[in-house]
């Protein structure tokens, strides 16, 4: 398995909408893609950032997500600080 691991930074004043456009849009858009195993979409309160982790069964899905979700975010005012692909070591 393969992840893209991302920390984002978010417009706060589109906060609301980042939250419809998530839940809306960018949750089941992910689930859709090729290959999705199981993701998660966090927000850190102090620093505003958002950290997320979206698991795929192979490195070609991973990486035709990463490229994707470049694309999306913008689109909503996040960009990425980190995104990176990466082997899943282990899970439990």
């Amino acid at each position: 398995m393969h992840a893209v691991v991302g920390i984002w930074s978010a417009d706060e004043s589109r906060l609301e909408e980042q939250r419809r456009a998530l839940r809306d849009d960018v949750v089941p858009a992910t689930a859709a893609q090729p290959g999705f195993v199981g993701g998660y979409w966090m927000r850190d309160a102090e620093t505003g950032k958002v950290h997320t982790v979206a698991v795929f069964d192979t490195e070609p899905h991973a990486r035709a997500f990463k490229d994707y979700v470049t694309r999306a975010a913008a689109l909503v005012g996040v960009t990425a600080d980190v995104l990176a692909m990466v082997e899943v070591s282990a899970h439990a």
